[in-house]
């Protein structure tokens, strides 16, 4: 099947499969950025061909537009469609090429194009071609941007929630003081909402797994972090402070087996927002063993 019956097989004005596709190539996958180049090469080559009146420049701008196009994928924001967003780019590209007294006609063809009044002619299968080995090309470098804003926007997130937990802690630590010898059970709820909303499990788990040797050397280490992630969990799965016995047991837990000075020391021994999370733990450990 040549390149212009296959792409004619594939061209849809379904806005949600548009959407679909827009969501794939974001992702960096090869067949959805093959699939939009065969959706979009007639227009821009037709675009390009009505202002530059010359097959090759008119090429040569289309290549760049889609280069500057899977450019913008990568970006943290993609506002509009892909068809409206390659379109402006190849008005620039366009405005860069042709001359100055052109710059009326780059704008009425690309409106007509968006207007989908301008009727389009089909392009080489050479230009075709190219395009899509450019996709393909770039779409791995397409992936690894997308895998770098989810890992900064996780980043984000977990430092949003150690605020976020920071000044509930310092909030809830205030209010408990002024009402611990009225309301025990409020300030025991409030410790509870502090270790779910700071994420301390978790942080504890991380520290663990953070370890160098953690079967060797550092093996006490590593049982000390798995005992004061138990102890947070009887913490916050007990129902109330009336569980006298429950509590008393997670009580001498954090005595006996030093549990304040692991978490302290291991604060210590690192920096940053590492030690931030692991001085939360600290305070919630000796808070609990003051109750």
């Amino acid at each position: 099947m040549s390149c212009s019956a296959l792409r004619n097989s594939i061209l849809s004005t379904d806005n949600g499969v548009e959407k679909k596709i827009l969501w794939a190539c974001r992702r960096g996958d090869a067949d959805a950025l093959r699939t939009a180049a065969y959706q979009l090469v007639d227009e821009l080559y037709t675009a390009a061909l009505a202002v530059l009146d010359d097959d090759s420049p008119a090429r040569l701008a289309v290549i760049a537009t889609w280069q500057r196009t899977l450019q913008a994928l990568m970006s943290w924001r993609f506002a509009g469609s892909l068809r409206s967003r390659a379109l402006n780019l190849l008005a620039r590209v366009l405005s860069q090429m042709a001359d100055r007294q052109q710059t009326q006609q780059i704008a009425q063809t690309v409106a007509e194009a968006k207007a989908d009044s301008l009727e389009t002619c089909s392009a080489p299968d050479e230009l075709v071609a190219a395009l899509t080995s450019l996709g393909d090309r770039i779409a791995p470098t397409i992936a690894e941007a997308r895998q770098r804003r989810k890992h900064r926007l996780r980043l984000a997130l977990a430092g949003g929630l150690v605020v976020l937990g920071v000044l509930i802690g310092l909030s809830g630590a205030f209010y408990n003081r002024a009402l611990v010898a009225h309301n025990p059970q409020l300030q025991f709820e409030t410790l509870q909402r502090r270790i779910v909303a700071a994420q301390l499990r978790m942080v504890v788990q991380q520290a663990e797994m953070e370890l160098v040797d953690p079967t060797g050397t550092q093996v006490s280490v590593r049982e000390g972090y798995q005992r004061i992630g138990l102890v947070l969990e009887e913490i916050i799965n007990a129902a109330s402070l009336q569980q006298a016995s429950r509590l008393r047991f997670v009580k001498d837990r954090i005595a006996t087996q030093e549990l304040i000075q692991l978490a302290r020391r291991a604060a210590y021994q690192t920096s940053g927002k590492q030690r931030e999370k692991l001085m939360m733990v600290v305070l919630v450990l000796e808070e609990a063993a003051n109750l």
